[in-house]
Order: C-alpha cells, then sequence, then structure tokens
C-alpha cells in the first residue's frame, strides 16, 4: 500500500511540476531597460529564450491573425505597463497573458499590479478589456487589431520609451 501512495505522490508531482514548466512566471527583475529590448512595430519585446523571442518578433512583423506568442514572452509598450505570456493554466479565458502595472526608477522596477483584471493608465480601465478585442491575435494590440486607439500617438510612446528611467543615459 506504501508503494501505491509513494507512486501516486511521484506521479501528482510531476503533473505540478509539468504544469509550472509550461508557464512563466515574471519578477520584478524581469522587466529591465526596454531600449535594450528589440522594438518591431512600436512594441517593445523579450522573451528569455532567444527561439522564441524571434518567434514572438515574426508574429508581430507579420501581423497576422490565429498566431500565439511563445510562452515566456513580454510585450511593453511603455515603461510603466505590461503584457506577459505566462501559460500553463492561469488566464485560460485570454490566453495565458497576464497584465502588469510597473514602477520604474533608476534603481529597477516595481510591480504595482499583476494579473487579469490590472487597470491600464489610461482611463483606468482593465487592460483585458481592451485586448479582449484582439483575441485574434492572441490578445496583442497594434493598429488594426480591433483594439480602443490609445489617446496618445506613437511618437509619445517612442518618447516614454527612449526616457525608460532604468536605462543609462543616452550619448
Amino acid at each position: 500500500m506504501r508503494f501505491f501512495i509513494a507512486v501516486a505522490a511521484l506521479l501528482a508531482g510531476l503533473t505540478v511540476s509539468d504544469a509550472l514548466a509550461r508557464q512563466f512566471i515574471a519578477k520584478e527583475s524581469d522587466f529591465t531597460c526596454i531600449r535594450r529590448w528589440p522594438k518591431v512595430n512600436h512594441t517593445r519585446v523579450f522573451n528569455k529564450n532567444k527561439h522564441r523571442l524571434k518567434k514572438a518578433m515574426h508574429i508581430i512583423e507579420q501581423g497576422l491573425p490565429n498566431k500565439k506568442f511563445p510562452v515566456g514572452t513580454i510585450l511593453q509598450l511603455w515603461p510603466g505597463e505590461a503584457s506577459v505570456k505566462r501559460g500553463g493554466k492561469f488566464n485560460p479565458d485570454g490566453d495565458g497573458w497576464e497584465f502588469f502595472a510597473l514602477k520604474t526608477t533608476a534603481q529597477g522596477t516595481t510591480i504595482t499590479d499583476r494579473g487579469i483584471h490590472t487597470k491600464n493608465a489610461f482611463g483606468g480601465g482593465e487592460c483585458v478589456t481592451c485586448h479582449a478585442a484582439a483575441r485574434t491575435f492572441d490578445f496583442f494590440c497594434e493598429h488594426g487589431h480591433g483594439c480602443i486607439e490609445l489617446p496618445l500617438g506613437d511618437a509619445v510612446f517612442d518618447s516614454l520609451q527612449q526616457g525608460d528611467p532604468r536605462c543609462p543615459p543616452a550619448n
């Protein structure tokens, strides 16, 4: 009987381990100077895995529907917010995305809010409300993906990226 209990416990542990292996739980240290991240259109994109980063960049460049970002992808339009493809069983209705509100200083990043119901900085609504309109584009908001256009133009977001306080001064 002890043998069967041990085997059951081991299998249960493997199931939990497998689920954790297929997800990415972002930490404050994952959010760094976005000027060091590749920029595709107006979005900064990062993934620790170089092959997954390349795939994420390709998805943005192509702008095609029904393509899924790889787990571990971080997307930022400006330093104060991020979308992270967490994966696993997290947010199945939102295809594994987690939304972040961030406070950035020269010392680093503090996560001020995270989850499915995180409020955005542009009107205080939930991030997922706008991103849900881009469901066919894996919840990625880009021009023409069905999302509400943000009240600031692309030049403003470019300026905010250039002013990321986590980055060393530009020469």
